[in-house]
């Protein structure tokens, strides 16, 4: 077997569950991660050893998972860090220490579940399957078992209440900025979608950590605390993070909590990452009691997450950035706004996301703006008319190109040596523009 048809494997029982299905169904009645957590038993992997913590909310996600996994490795902690979905590579989703998994032992490690998943498939109704983050996730644990890890870090999904990743017993739960997102998955209003994602809060844990939320969602998460008897510390309340400087090198942040008032530094561009660092330090500060700041500042400085406000140095500079909604591209048209030279923009945002929000807020700053799609086949785009409409709408020099490529060349053309690329959107279209920038330009991405 090669990665290709171990990838493959990883999907195959959605894609034959998946005309079964009946149309239009929430994930809590399509979704069974029970599961996921019987393929972990069958494959003797603890839920609950070694002590995880559990990331899910709307945005920034992956890369507070990546600063956790930071920090605790500066703490002297093995750490095994779980995300999706990759850039670039599919081990990319599965690192120890960083380090991403060799790809002849992920596909050894999907040989090795591949006995139970088909045993297990062989007595499932036709609309039942084994969610592909559920097998990826039996691949992780094996991986991390046999690395000796001593924490785990892991990104659930777009839920959590039918996310295989939730079947963990995790010691602690993160959320990150809970939006209005995936309504016809999760919920028709935004207390549905963040119920749906406080079901990382178990009875038992120690301790829930939250970014600053929605007061409605705040609300929500203090009520369901209480009634688990996990005790939560709250940005904005417990915690607090105050951006000091910010630029394409990264941002200072003056962080308080009752146990420090420090200043710090992320390395990692963009207001946004700079309280995905605080709500990072506000957990491994409890994780670790005691931890100190040169060991904080430590883990920040090695803080790395590709394609979230990343530049990409050269001629012209690239940006790449995976804005998915009008809040998220809020925060890249702010570090925008401090370059001085022109910006010309290639956007790509599938149909089901806030395509229309992520054109409103980054058009009008570009000097020209390419619409394009991402060749992800399992994505489906808006059609280019109706991204053309909205594109001229707020910058009357947009164009429609569907190959993305053929959008990043045209792009990269026009700002020639005195401009800036912009690439936004989702995470597919930054894999196409990371594969165009190596094997185009020559240049180096960081994975």
């Amino acid at each position: 077997m090669d990665a290709y048809h171990a990838i493959k494997f990883i999907y195959q029982s959605y894609v034959l569950a998946q005309p079964h299905i009946t149309p239009g169904l929430l994930d809590i009645y399509k979704r069974h991660p029970g599961y996921c957590s019987q393929l972990l038993q069958d494959l003797d992997l603890d839920l609950s050893q070694p002590p995880s913590a559990l990331i899910t909310g709307s945005k920034g996600k992956g890369s507070t998972s990546a600063i956790i996994a930071s920090l605790m490795q500066a703490a002297g902690y093995k750490t095994g860090l779980f995300t999706g979905p990759h850039l670039v590579d599919f081990c990319e989703r599965i690192r120890v220490d960083w380090q991403k998994i060799p790809e002849p032992e992920f596909v050894r490690l999907v040989e090795a579940v591949i006995p139970h998943v088909e045993t297990m498939q062989a007595s499932m109704p036709r609309h039942h399957y084994l969610g592909p983050v559920g097998t990826v996730l039996a691949v992780a644990l094996l991986w991390f078992k046999e690395q000796g890890t001593d924490f785990h870090v892991l990104e659930c999904g777009r839920g959590a209440l039918a996310d295989d990743v939730n079947v963990m017993a995790n010691r602690w739960s993160v959320l990150t900025p809970i939006m209005f997102e995936h309504p016809g998955y999760l919920g028709p209003t935004l207390l549905d979608i963040a119920a749906n994602k406080m079901a990382v809060v178990k009875s038992g844990q120690e301790l829930c950590i939250s970014y600053r939320q929605d007061p409605e969602v705040a609300r929500l998460l203090k009520s369901m605390c209480r009634a688990v008897q996990v005790p939560l510390k709250l940005g904005g309340e417990d915690f607090s993070v105050q951006v000091v400087k910010t630029g394409p090198e990264g941002s200072a942040f003056a962080y308080q909590s009752s146990r420090r008032k420090s200043v710090f530094k992320v390395p990692l561009a963009g207001r946004f990452q700079a309280f995905n660092a605080g709500v990072a330090v506000a957990l491994a500060e409890e994780v670790v009691p005691g931890i100190d700041d040169d060991v904080l500042q430590a883990g920040l400085d090695s803080s790395r997450w590709p394609g979230r406000c990343e530049l990409v140095a050269g001629t012209p500079p690239i940006i790449l950035d995976g804005a998915i909604n009008a809040q998220s591209a809020e925060y890249l048209r702010e570090l925008l706004a401090e370059r001085e030279e022109p910006l010309y923009i290639v956007l790509g945002v599938p149909a089901d996301k806030d395509w229309q929000g992520v054109i409103r807020t980054l058009a009008p700053a570009a000097e020209a703006v390419w619409l394009t799609a991402a060749s992800n086949a399992h994505l489906v785009f808006p059609p280019a008319e109706d991204v053309l409409v909205a594109g001229k709408k707020y910058n009357s020099h947009s164009q429609a190109i569907p190959e993305a490529a053929e959008a990043i060349e045209e792009a990269v053309a026009a700002a020639g040596t005195g401009g800036t690329v912009v690439v936004a959107g989702t995470l597919s279209l930054l894999r196409d523009a990371k594969i165009y920038i190596q094997s185009r330009l020559g240049r180096e991405c960081d994975e």
